[in-house]
Order: C-alpha cells, then structure tokens, then sequence
C-alpha cells in the first residue's frame, strides 16, 4: 500500500495543516501518504465542510481517514458535530465511520479501536472487505495498553493493511523508542512484509529560551534511524506530525511573533525577543530569515513565498501565528518528502496570495 511513499505524515484537518498541504507542489503530494486526523471544520454547519477541505487539500491521491478523538464530546448543538460524534458509534461495526470512507473518492480507513479496545473488529473487516482499498492500524502511544493482544487478532485476520506506530508528542520521544520497537519486532517476526510507519512529535511546546535565533533537532528522524538500524530486515517508513503537536484546549496565552526555517533534520527559529527587542515586526523577522545563512534561496515553494513576502511587505505576508505555523509546515512537508535528494524544485503553479 505504502511502497511508492517516502514519507506518511500524520496531519490534522485544522486550517493551517491544510493551506499547507494544498499548497504543495504537485511532485511533493505525489510522494507522500497522509494520515489526516479529521474534525469538524471551524464554523462550519456541517461536517461535509470537512471531507471538502481535505480533498481540496489532497487531490486526487490515496490518504488514510482517522478521527480526533479530542473533537468527539466537545459540548455543542451544531449539527457538524453531531454528525460527527456519530462516526464514533460502534454499532455494526462503526457502520456510519466506513459508509463516510466509502463516499470519499482515494480515503483509506484507519481500524477503529475505542478506548484502547479492538471492537468488533469481525463487523470492522466486513466493511473493509467491502470497500476494497485496505486499512492501516493506527497504534498509539498512551492509548492502547496491550496493544500486543490488538496486534495478534490483527495480524491473524487482516491480510491488506500497513501500520502506523504513533509514539505522540513528547519533549523527549528518543525515550519512547524501545516502546516502537517493541511493536516492530513483534510485527516483522510474524509479518515481515508489513510496512510500519514511525511517527510522532516532538515540535517544541516553548521557545523562551532560543533567544532571537535558535535550533531545535528533529528527534522523530532520530528515533526512525535508530530503529531502520536496531531492524533492519523491516519495512519501516518515515513519518511525523508535519512540525505539529496535539490539539489542546484554548488558553490566553502571550503570542510572540516567530518565524520557524525547517531543515531537514533542524528547525531553525527566528523568533521576537522579548529582552533584545520587543516591538520586533513579522516583517522585521522575515527579514532576518531571508539573510541568515540557512535560507534555502532556491527552495521556490509556497512557504518560501509567505517568508519572501513578509519580509518585502507584500500581499500573502505573514501576519498571524497561523499563517507563520502554516508556512513552516509547508517547508518541513515539501522536505522530509524529498529527504535525502534534492528538494531545491520549482513549484509551477501560481502563488496563491490569500490569508488563511
């Protein structure tokens, strides 16, 4: 299923996850496999706003279709959610969730597991029979305890599906390795031919103490090396949160204007500091990024457009912390998918100038 991908991302149907995908060059969409993380759309009435923006977003290529469970019992009457909240009933085997797969052209599903728990998984591969275009297994760290006794009913009754080892986010995921490659083992002693996607976070939660300009190492390539290393007679892929982390609760909170310079195995942040020079403008910042010695000047892509256009004052320009985080993921995407080869390509289609 995954063997033409380098690179399977984890993303959540959030804007800025989205105006970063879309804006991908062509080449660079053809080369990854997502697995998109769907909620409802803000201040959309109803849920098909959602499917509309992925598939916008994608195009016509294959991605895996899960649901964030943070989203399920958010207290509201709108009929997006409820909607929503009903591709979490397990009768029949999740009916509604794989009846929503099977609309959506190129959508593969992710195997329902609720609470931790396997359920019904007879009825579940009823359903993925009947679609035709296999499964992957989400497995995720903190949320299936004896995710040993899932990968035995799974490797015994499913024939077509790949595996996505989730270990979250975490200020330290190199400590969560031995929990992945436990799972790897396991599979690859029984299933050599499996593929295993390594993902997860390990995108900064602070930035305090980088000062105006710091750099920060991308743990989860780290991680996936040491496993490709420790199993090698495994099919192991590269994925990650696309430079995320998990959705949380809203809280006040002091935005500092940042501009964050992805790297293949770096993110390089430029950010305002607030002891140097607090009244630093996104366009000031831009600036600095445009002239540092990491900026990729031939790298012509859609986050290297916004960063451009900041710093020259022009349409497009960053203003938000969404535009800046929907930039960066723009980069980081484009590069992990062309990880190891050269990424300086030409994106052919024309900028596209609005704000998110």
């Amino acid at each position: 299923m995954l063997e033409n991908f380098p690179y399977c991302p984890t993303l959540y149907a959030r804007v800025a996850e989205m105006k970063a995908l879309s804006q991908l060059p062509a080449s660079t969409k053809d080369r990854i496999f997502p697995l998109i993380v769907a909620r409802p759309w803000p201040n959309a009435k109803k849920l098909e706003k959602t499917w509309e923006k992925i598939t916008s977003a994608i195009g016509k290529r294959r991605f895996a279709l899960d649901l964030d469970i943070s989203k399920k019992n958010v207290q509201s009457d709108a009929e997006a959610c409820q909607e929503f909240r009903e591709l979490f009933d397990p009768q029949r085997g999740f009916a509604s969730y794989y009846k929503l797969v099977s609309e959506i052209p190129y959508a593969i599903p992710v195997l329902r597991i609720s609470g931790g728990t396997l359920l019904n998984l007879d009825e579940q591969i009823k359903h993925i029979e009947a679609l035709d275009r296999g499964v992957v297994v989400r497995i995720e760290f903190g949320s299936v305890q004896n995710y040993i006794s899932i990968l035995e009913k799974i490797l015994k009754k499913l024939s077509d599906f790949s595996i996505f080892v989730d270990l979250g986010w975490s200020r330290d995921i190199i400590g969560r390795e031995m929990w992945a490659s436990g799972i790897v083992e396991f599979v690859s002693r029984d299933r050599p031919e499996t593929e295993l996607v390594i993902s997860g976070s390990s995108f900064p939660d602070k930035f305090s103490n980088l000062g105006d300009r710091g750099k920060v190492s991308i743990e989860e390539r780290i991680v996936y090396n040491s496993l490709v290393r420790r199993h090698n007679a495994a099919i192991l892929i590269y994925g990650d949160w696309g430079s995320t982390r998990p959705p949380s609760p809203p809280s006040p909170m002091k935005n500092v204007p940042r501009i964050d310079l992805p790297e293949s195995g770096d993110w390089i942040s430029f950010r305002q500091d607030q002891e140097l020079d607090a009244t630093e403008t996104y366009s000031e910042i831009a600036q600095r990024v445009i002239t540092d010695s990491s900026w990729p000047a031939e790298l012509d892509i859609w986050g290297t457009y916004t960063i451009k256009w900041t710093a020259n004052g022009e349409p497009g320009a960053i203003r938000s912390p969404s535009t800046a985080a929907a930039a960066r993921i723009n980069i980081h995407l484009h590069r992990q998918a062309m990880f190891g080869g050269n990424d300086m390509i030409i994106d052919g289609d024309e900028p596209f100038l609005d704000e998110i």
